[in-house]
C-alpha cells in the first residue's frame, strides 16, 4: 500500500487501527507525522505480578525495562531524583518538538526507547548495548550505546551528548494518574525507528520470539522490571560529552 492510496482510505473513514494492520509497519512514523491520532494503544506499566506501578517506589537512578508498543522493542524507565522541566528537541532537518519533562509527584520519572538511533543497537535480554548512566561529577544523567559511544540527555529529552547518534533518542510518552501514581505509555516523542530497527534486527528477534508475529506483538500491558533482571550481559563503557 502505497502513502497515496493509504491517505484516500483513511479520508474515507477506514480505522487507523486497521489501516496499520494491514499497511508496512514503517507507515507507522508516516501516520504520526500525518495524523494527530496515536497509532500506538495505551499501556498501563506494571510489575510482574500484574499490579501497577507505583512511581513514588522507583528509587533514584535504578533502571526498569519495559516493552512497548510492541513486544521486542524494550524502553527504560528511570527516576533521575530531581524535577525536569519540559525542553525543546530539535531535529536534524530543523524540526523540534516539545519533550514535557519528568512525571510522578516530583516529575522526576522518564521513559526512552532503548534503541540507539545510530544503528538501532539496543538493551536485548541477550546483551545491554544501551543503559543507563547515573550523574557523575560534572555530567549529567545518560542513556549510553556502548556499540558506538552515543550518549544522550536524559534529562533534557534525549538530546544528543556525543558519539555519532544523529538525533535525539526517542522519547516514551508517559500520561500520569496522579490520583493512583499510575503510568501509562501512550506514544513515543521524536523517531523512535521500529521499521528499520525490525529489519536490522530481523533474525535475532526470531530467535528471541519464535516468530516475526510474536516479536510485533501490540503490548497491552507493559510489563516492567529491573533492567539487571531483563538484561544477562550488560555491557560497560565509556560515557562521552
Amino acid at each position: 500500500m502505497d502513502r497515496r492510496n493509504f491517505l484516500d482510505l483513511l479520508a474515507k473513514g477506514t480505522s487507523l487501527g486497521l489501516l496499520l494492520k494491514l499497511s508496512p509497519l514503517g507507515m507507522l512514523e508516516f501516520v504520526q507525522a500525518q495524523s494527530s491520532a496515536n497509532p500506538f494503544r495505551r499501556a498501563l506499566l506494571v510489575d510482574k505480578a500484574g499490579s501497577p506501578i507505583k512511581l513514588n517506589t522507583l528509587k533514584p537512578h535504578e533502571p526498569f525495562v519495559f516493552a512497548y508498543p510492541f513486544a521486542a522493542t524494550p524502553n527504560i524507565l528511570v527516576n533521575l531524583d530531581v524535577e525536569l522541566t519540559p525542553v525543546d528537541v530539535r531535529m536534524p532537518d530543523g524540526s523540534s518538538y516539545r519533550w514535557p519533562g519528568g512525571v510522578g509527584r516530583r516529575r522526576s520519572v522518564v521513559a526512552y526507547t532503548s534503541i540507539c538511533p545510530h544503528t538501532f543497537s539496543y538493551a536485548a535480554p541477550t546483551l545491554g548495548a544501551m543503559g543507563y548512566r547515573q550523574p557523575e561529577g560534572g555530567r549529567g544523567p545518560r542513556m549510553v550505546c556502548c556499540a558506538h559511544l552515543s550518549a544522550f540527555d536524559v534529562s533534557r529529552g534525549g538530546e544528543v551528548r556525543g558519539g555519532p547518534a544523529p538525533h535525539a533518542l526517542a522519547a516514551v510518552s508517559l500520561e500520569y494518574d496522579a490520583a493512583r501514581d499510575e503510568a501509562y505509555a501512550v506514544g513515543f516523542l521524536g523517531n523512535p525507528q521500529f521499521d528499520a530497527f525490525f529489519r536490522e534486527h530481523n533474525q535475532a528477534l526470531r530467535g528471541l520470539f519464535r516468530t516475526t508475529a510474536r516479536a510485533r506483538e501490540e503490548v497491552a500491558r507493559a510489563t516492567t522490571i529491573p533492567y539487571a533482571e531483563h538484561t544477562r550481559v550488560p555491557t560497560t563503557c565509556p560515557v562521552v560529552g
